[in-house]
C-alpha cells in the first residue's frame, strides 16, 4: 500500500489541565537539536525535520511513515507563564507543559487622608 504524497504532520494533544495545559507530540525518530518550539502570546509553534532512513536497494511494500519538514500551530486555550515552559522528549513524544500564568487579582486601595 502506497497513500498519496502529503505533508507530514505529526499527531498532537492539547490538554488543559488545573494549573497548566500540556501538549504532547507523538514524533518518534528525532534528536533533539531537530525540534524547535517556539511560543508566542497564545500560540505554540513546533517545527523540526525527521530524517528519512536511506536503504539501498529496497524495495518498498508498504509506505505509511511520514518524513520531512513538520510544523505544527496550536492556540493555546489561555495565557501561560512562559518563563516556566518546559520541554522533554522522551520514547517517541514530545511533552511541553505550559504553566498558567497567575490569575489576575483584584487589589482594594485605602485612600488615606482627613477624615
Amino acid at each position: 500500500m502506497i497513500r498519496a504524497a502529503r505533508a507530514f504532520t505529526p499527531p498532537a494533544d492539547v490538554i488543559e489541565l488545573a494549573d497548566k495545559v500540556l501538549v504532547v507530540v507523538e514524533i518518534a525518530g528525532m534528536r533533539t537539536a531537530d525540534l524547535r518550539i517556539t511560543l508566542t502570546e497564545r500560540r505554540l509553534m513546533i517545527n523540526g525535520v525527521r530524517e528519512k532512513p536511506r536503504h539501498a536497494q529496497a524495495a518498498y511494500h508498504q509506505v505509511e511513515i511520514g518524513f520531512g519538514e513538520f510544523r505544527l500551530e496550536i492556540d493555546l486555550p489561555g495565557s501561560v507563564d512562559r518563563d516556566a515552559v518546559s520541554a522533554t522528549y522522551e520514547a517517541g513524544f514530545l511533552e511541553i507543559s505550559l504553566p498558567r500564568k497567575a490569575a489576575r487579582t483584584v487589589r482594594v486601595v485605602e485612600v488615606n487622608g482627613e477624615q
